[in-house]
């Protein structure tokens, strides 16, 4: 049997240990869902009380939950950002690129409503003030906060449509579109594993083709498709499980221990760090320009910054599929955008005052600018000699 591992590198496998991850907040929150109460007045009680105290081994389910999560959310960070470096979006990995995005957004709600469900100090306002920001949806944006709470606050009703999307609607939408993100049917329908003295190899079968295709030789199967994603989910799991028992501080937030007290607002609210390029990204417009109010040019920037990762593909104009340290303009554009997201996520956690206001101005300004700029420097470098 076939079992060299040549060229191996853990990066290339994080949608494999993502995958893994789902898997294991899903029989966690499984066993979560048992003895979590989804209203108010309970719902704190029911995670903190019984489920880490009064239930077997309930604590270790809600570790691996909540650091499951913070570690999935760097994952997805670091595939996102390496499929852009790589230009894995465009020629054949477009339909990839937008299956991807839209599992993006969907963790992200998945990532906010579970956020909300232990009920804690933080996580109550941290909803209160997140929810509020659909008020500035121009046209609807005040009926768009009340359907989405079912009240005019944050309450119990708020906390069972939330408990519906984070355990039934999102995770089986997140699961088609990891089976549409990986193109599981088409990998089924043309995949043919084939047995030889060297071992089990996998070929693929290039079906209702008008051409004649001289077939590729068969890849080893086992080193390839088994022991390099084993040994990249054991590496992890080893790191996963460390921080389980040892840091999972990494997950909780200290304010959050605390029971929501809709009339004692924190001085400073935030959500996970996941989310605060966001948040920053929203407060970092603190003044009006005209009849334009800075709030509604925080909720553009936050749509333009989205839509513009969303549609890449058709903004990128250069041709070439290459990574970015072989585009030179593309390259300064990248890291202008790593940057930025950091510099964001860092103010985000930070107290508001003058300077970090200022600080995120610059950096909220050049993210923004960035998906404008973008076509022109891709046209611009796809025409330079090189």
């Amino acid at each position: 049997m076939n079992a060299k591992l040549k060229n191996f590198n853990i990066l290339l496998y994080t949608g494999a240990i993502m995958v893994v991850l789902c898997l294991l907040m899903l029989v966690s929150g499984i066993f979560l869902s048992m003895h979590y109460i989804p209203d108010a007045e309970k719902a704190f009680e029911s995670v903190h009380t019984t489920i880490m105290q009064e239930v077997n081994y309930g604590w270790l389910w809600r570790k691996i939950h909540a650091v499951g999560s913070t570690f999935f959310f760097l994952l997805l960070y670091i595939h996102l950002l390496g499929m852009l470096y790589f230009g894995f979006y465009k020629h054949g990995k477009t339909k990839y690129w937008y299956s991807g995005m839209v599992l993006y957004f969907c963790c992200m709600v998945i990532g906010f409503t579970g956020y909300v469900l232990p009920m804690g100090q933080m996580s109550y306002w941290a909803a209160q003030v997140i929810t509020s920001l659909l008020e500035y949806i121009p046209g609807a944006g005040e009926d768009i906060v009340l359907w989405v709470r079912g009240d005019f606050s944050v309450s119990g009703i708020t906390l069972l449509r939330f408990y519906t999307l984070h355990i039934v609607v999102m995770p089986l939408s997140i699961v088609l579109m990891i089976l549409v993100h990986t193109d599981f049917v088409k990998w089924y329908a043309t995949t043919k594993l084939s047995w030889n003295r060297k071992g089990l190899h996998v070929s693929k079968e290039e079906r209702y083709s008008k051409h004649d295709i001289i077939p590729k030789e068969p890849k080893p199967f086992f080193s390839n498709a088994v022991l390099k994603p084993l040994l990249a989910c054991t590496l992890f799991l080893a790191l996963f499980f460390y921080c389980v028992f040892f840091h999972d501080y990494l997950a909780f937030d200290a304010l959050n221990f605390t029971p929501a007290n809709p009339s004692d607002t924190p001085s400073h609210i935030y959500p996970e760090w996941y989310f605060l390029w966001m948040l920053q990204l929203l407060k970092s417009f603190f003044f009006d320009i005209g009849m334009i109010k800075g709030s509604y040019i925080g909720m553009a920037s936050l749509v333009v910054v989205n839509v513009g990762l969303l549609l890449m593909p058709l903004i990128d104009r250069n041709p070439r599929r290459i990574p970015a340290h072989q585009r030179p303009y593309f390259l300064a554009w990248f890291w202008a955008l790593v940057i930025s997201l950091v510099g964001l996520t860092i103010l985000g956690k930070l107290p508001s005052s003058t300077l970090t206001l200022w600080i995120g101005l610059f950096f909220s300004t050049v993210l923004m600018s960035l998906f404008f700029i973008l076509p022109f420097l891709s046209n611009k470098e796809s025409h330079a000699k090189s």
